[in-house]
């Protein structure tokens, strides 16, 4: 009988191998995803670098493995390129904003000057930034009618800080943790002998304190406009829809607020050119770290995650006090803390007449014009009217419809009639303020 020469061999694995093959592929597959860390964490790795080496100024570079290092990156490259004109001295501008838009560098509300008349569309991050504080505060409500409520602070700024400032935020950001926690993971992944893992955290590391190193080179910069002599008194109010904060203090001051800017600025060329190797380390840092991660042991690779998820925290902890900061760095280390008063009014109409009551301005009826440009008879004549009483000491609006009552119907009277209760309540509510500082 002719046996078989041919060895027999299972077509597929025994069951008892199939679970530990299987196993094996399972965690391969969850722990190769830390390399894709590098376009993760964005937000926080940016607004923690923005606050710790742009308002903070902290002298110790971040040089620790972190998430993010893709839209950092791209965020450098902005940074490099954004340019801004400063003739008036030496080395290279940047915008700030470039690096991090969650911070308020952005464009602020709308501003009316009431003696000159001057009116700036788009105001500046300090606007912004005492827009955003006076929303925070408690709200003393004035009496009258309710129709669409509105909101008035007033601010007392003490005097104009100089032309150029170089403000510094109060900053928590102990950054040596972070940097203790991936060198501990680098000599971790050494002891196991996984050097691809160790070799991809020290290079996090060193490209993450390049890139800081590269940008604390910078000096945040504040400046205004210099004071024109004999100009006229720059009080006016900011208007962002049913917000109003009624500036009012020196000229320099109020262009503080209105006109002032911040910029990044480096000594030369050659610093900015920093900024753009920094962009170039950082996004080839993210995907070599992509390519030879997934090749370090499963051990190695869980020490690589436990690193980044440390550095994540420390950036979501630094990140979260930007705004703080931004404020406080704005109102307090600028503005030196000015007084700041927040009034509550039921209708347009209250807001406007009780903003002419603290700004006082000689063109009383423009000004109305510009907050409630309604163009018929009846508003026309409600502005002439008011603007007339608001220059007596005690100013009184009962009855004063009366006047032109013949001119108008009596759906038209019955309006004026409201206006001018309206007009009242403002009145009425400046009086009991003016015993004091509003």
């Amino acid at each position: 009988m002719l046996q078989d020469s041919h060895p027999h061999f299972p077509l597929s694995p025994s069951p008892s191998n199939l679970p530990r093959i299987e196993n094996h592929w399972s965690m391969s597959q969850t722990f190769s995803t830390a390399g894709l860390l590098g376009f993760a964490g964005g937000d926080e790795y940016l607004g923690a670098t923005q606050n710790t080496h742009v308002l903070g100024r902290k002298l110790l570079p971040s040089a620790y493995n972190s998430p993010g290092s893709y839209a950092a990156g791209k965020k450098y490259n902005a940074l490099a390129k954004s340019r801004v004109f400063d003739g008036l001295h030496p080395g290279v501008s940047a915008d700030p904003a470039a690096l991090s838009p969650s911070t308020d560098f952005a464009s602020g509300p709308k501003y009316t000057a009431a003696f000159s008349g001057t009116i700036i569309s788009e105001t500046g991050p300090v606007a912004k930034a005492l827009m955003d504080r006076s929303k925070t505060l408690p709200v003393n409500v004035i009496g009258g009618r309710v129709t669409t409520p509105s909101s008035v602070t007033v601010v007392e700024l003490p005097d104009a800080p100089d032309s150029e400032v170089h403000p510094v935020a109060k900053v928590h950001a102990p950054v040596i943790f972070p940097i203790a926690a991936s060198a501990a993971a680098a000599a971790a992944c050494g002891t196991i002998g996984d050097w691809t893992i160790a070799t991809m955290i020290v290079a996090g590391m060193i490209c993450n304190g390049v890139a800081s190193s590269s940008l604390k080179q910078g000096d945040l910069t504040f400046s205004r406009p210099v004071t024109t002599p004999g100009a006229p008194a720059g009080d006016g109010y900011l208007e962002s829809g049913t917000e109003f904060i009624v500036l009012k203090g020196p000229e320099g001051a109020v262009s503080s607020v209105t006109r002032g800017r911040f910029t990044l600025r480096f000594r030369d060329e050659g610093s900015h050119g920093r900024l753009r190797l920094s962009s170039t380390v950082l996004t080839v840092q993210c995907f070599l770290q992509l390519i030879f991660v997934p090749q370090g042991t499963i051990l190695g690779q869980f020490i690589f995650l436990l690193s980044m998820a440390i550095s994540w925290l420390y950036n979501a902890y630094v990140s979260r006090q930007e705004q703080a900061a931004w404020e406080r760095l704005v109102l307090e280390d600028l503005l030196k803390a000015p007084s700041m008063k927040r009034h509550s009014l039921g209708t347009r109409t209250t807001t406007a007449v009780f903003l002419m009551q603290v700004l006082r301005p000689a063109n009383i009826e423009e000004q109305l014009a510009i907050l409630l440009p309604n163009n018929t008879p009846v508003w026309r004549f409600w502005r002439q009217t008011v603007a007339k009483r608001l220059q007596a000491e005690k100013p009184n609006f009962i009855g004063a419809q009366l006047e032109n009552a013949p001119a108008f119907s009596a759906d038209e009277a019955k309006l004026l009639t409201t206006l001018f209760g309206d007009a009242q309540a403002a009145v009425d509510g400046f009086a009991k303020l003016s015993g004091s500082k509003f």
